[in-house]
């Protein structure tokens, strides 16, 4: 297929990796020159090795394997001929049967550029990795989750055979039996420090804080720490604190879904007052604390995610709005946000959103005076036109008071006002719960060309004939 370079690459953008590797499995004597084979090999999904023919494609382009995610049905022994000595990523997490053998043969030929590593130890294959591991001096991430008879000499030895690593998961494993101490960075005793940077513990196992600030002690470096989930511990305002001490470049944190003592979040923003990054969501997070958030953070803050939060007022989700303007991502999904809260004179200062999550619903009340609904409206797509930036904007209806639709992007109350926002990607409003007509959709194409996906709740009538010609016009955007 002697298509020009620039046909394939157009091919490579707009064709999901599945399809171009289901494509080049018809024949095995399809000719593809050198560029597309590496393009289409580079790298191997967990649910690839299910496709017809799969195995013998592997073998013949085994060498330009870059990056391998395996699932339980994977034949690994493909990728442990002397050939296959270029993968940089390797998934094998979900193999419950690994061969040891199989295993040290990657390993050993790809220890000079392997970069990533995840895979589920056990005392068969301890050893091995950590021997492996040390040989390793490009090594970056290292997955070692679900680990089974972890203990804390073992987790100790294999991180001081790669003291280089700069991402460290211990996720979902039982930590509870232990807390450490034996790596615990004390006054006048000289340990190896780690690099870590990213540390992930969700959906672990543990009963003490110190386990945590213990690993922490050897990582000065720390700059994101993900504990989402995590079972039986609550998380006190000492901790954060402690934390903070130990690694002060800590600006990235993921407490979703965990349990934390009260007074948590407040002693977060003031120990960490340069944070970029929050993700809460599930947490109980007051409006006191987002109040404490806004006078410490708002000028470094990023991305905030306070979805389903349900103890926030919406007068917090308009204060965060009107009071950090780096902010690039918000979602604050299932805290509804009741636009009569703004006055004329707010004004969004977060222009700078690429992805914005809100949900807006005006409640019922009998006292609206005339125009008051369609004046709060026009000030909400006046804010909204101000963040061009936006690629992905999902728009809910509220989730506990149902009351008036004060938003139905639709061209008879404004949405030609949003024409500002030309970078959109993605636009979801299923849950505004208001059909979309035709022509809302044909200005939608015409005025955002860069859309991709479209979440919309269509005309029960048309809705077929619309996604028809959707997709006329361009082919490649996804209606849903």
């Amino acid at each position: 297929m002697n298509l020009p370079l620039e046909l394939w690459q157009l091919v490579y953008q707009y064709l999901p990796q599945s399809d171009l590797l289901q494509g080049a499995l018809v024949s095995p004597t399809l000719p593809l020159s050198l560029y597309c084979q590496s393009r289409i090999w580079a790298r191997v999904d967990a649910e690839d090795w299910v496709f017809e023919n799969f195995l013998q494609g592997l073998a013949r382009n085994s060498r330009l394997v870059r990056r391998v995610a395996c699932s339980s049905k994977a034949r690994l022994e493909i990728l442990a001929r002397p050939e296959c000595c270029f993968i940089t990523h390797l998934d094998v997490e979900k193999m419950p049967f690994l061969s040891s053998t199989v295993l040290e043969s990657i390993l050993e030929h790809n220890q000079q550029q392997l970069r990533s590593l995840r895979v589920r130890l056990d005392r068969t294959n301890f050893q091995l990795v950590t021997d492996k591991v040390r040989l390793m001096k490009e090594l970056k991430e290292l997955y070692l989750q679900r680990w089974e008879g972890i203990h804390q000499e073992a987790l100790e030895s294999i991180l001081e055979a790669c003291p280089q690593i700069e991402l460290l998961s211990l996720g979902h494993n039982s930590l509870y039996p232990f807390r450490l101490e034996n790596m615990k960075q004390g006054q006048g005793v000289l340990q190896t420090q780690f690099r870590i940077r990213s540390l992930i513990l969700d959906g672990a196992v543990l009963f003490h804080e110190e386990l945590v600030l213990n690993l922490a002690s050897r990582c000065p470096d720390l700059q994101s720490l993900c504990m989402q989930g995590c079972f039986g511990i609550r998380l006190s305002p000492a901790f954060i604190t402690d934390l903070a001490a130990l690694c002060p470049r800590l600006d990235r944190v993921n407490f979703a879904n965990q349990s934390t003592a009260d007074g948590f979040y407040a002693a977060l923003f003031r120990a960490i007052p340069h944070l970029r990054e929050i993700k809460a969501t599930g947490s109980i997070l007051t409006d006191g604390e987002i109040q404490t958030l806004l006078q410490h953070c708002s000028s470094t803050l990023e991305s905030l995610d306070v979805g389903y939060c349900t103890s926030l007022d919406s007068r917090s989700v308009l204060s965060i709005l009107t009071g950090c303007p780096s902010l690039v991502h918000l979602d604050a999904r299932g805290v509804d946000f009741n636009p009569r809260d703004m006055e004329a004179a707010d004004a969004w200062v977060c222009t700078k959103l690429t992805s914005l999550y809100l949900e807006i619903l005006l409640p019922k009340r009998a006292h609206y005076v005339p125009g008051e609904p369609e004046a709060i409206r026009k000030r909400l797509y006046q804010q909204l036109a101000r963040l061009t930036r936006l690629q992905s904007l999902q728009l809910g209806a509220g989730s506990r008071d149902r009351g008036i639709n004060i938003l139905e992007m639709s061209l008879l109350t404004g949405l030609s006002s949003l024409s500002s926002l030309t970078q959109l990607r993605r636009l979801e409003i299923k849950r505004l719960n208001h059909a979309v007509r035709g022509a809302e959709v044909a200005w939608m194409l015409e005025h955002w060309p860069k859309l991709q996906t479209l979440g919309i709740l269509l005309d029960t009538n048309a809705d077929m004939e619309l996604v028809r010609a959707v997709h006329q016009r361009c082919s490649t955007i996804h209606v849903w």
